[in-house]
């Protein structure tokens, strides 16, 4: 049986040392909370990214389906010119089909400048995602330096 210095022999309880609440959160969890904070900002960029490329992707698509339907009706329009061509020899026969090809060409050239214009305007590079996520970058960079405690270099000696 332990006896306490006072003489009493009452044996103080022994009380684990907890730090006591400053309101500051410690170091540990501040970088427990820039990792959380980090990899939900990064999902979010990935999910911004993902949306731009689909978004890019489908105005592509969009103008090459214009080019592509401009390629069809100007293979019309070249065999009706073709056709009017052959009956210019004979007659007024000729007449319809070149007034049907030259609309058919007309048309044909309009969709293939549409077309070209929407695909050179096309962007499939996530632009907004990159930019962000070089913004959230240095933003966490500016986070550890200041959660990361300052070294200083040794003093000289003289």
């Amino acid at each position: 049986m332990q006896v306490s210095p006072e003489g009493d022999g009452v044996v103080p309880a022994v009380v684990p040392a907890t730090p006591a609440p400053t309101g500051e959160p410690s170091t540990a969890e501040l970088l427990r909370g820039l990792a959380g904070d980090a990899t939900t900002l990064v999902r979010k960029e990935v999910l911004l990214a993902r949306q731009e490329v689909t978004e890019g992707l489908t105005a592509t698509a969009k103008a090459g389906s214009l080019l592509a339907a401009a390629g069809v009706l100007a293979a019309y329009g070249f065999g009706f010119l073709l056709a009017a061509a052959a009956r210019a020899v004979g007659g007024p026969a000729w007449l319809g089909p070149l007034i049907v090809g030259g609309a058919l060409a007309l048309v044909a050239g309009a969709l293939g400048l549409v077309g070209r214009r929407r695909l050179a305007a096309s962007r499939v590079a996530p632009a907004q995602a990159r930019a962000e996520l070089m913004e959230t970058a240095n933003g966490l960079r500016e986070e550890i330096r200041w959660v990361t405690p300052r070294r200083r270099p040794p003093e000289r000696s003289s």
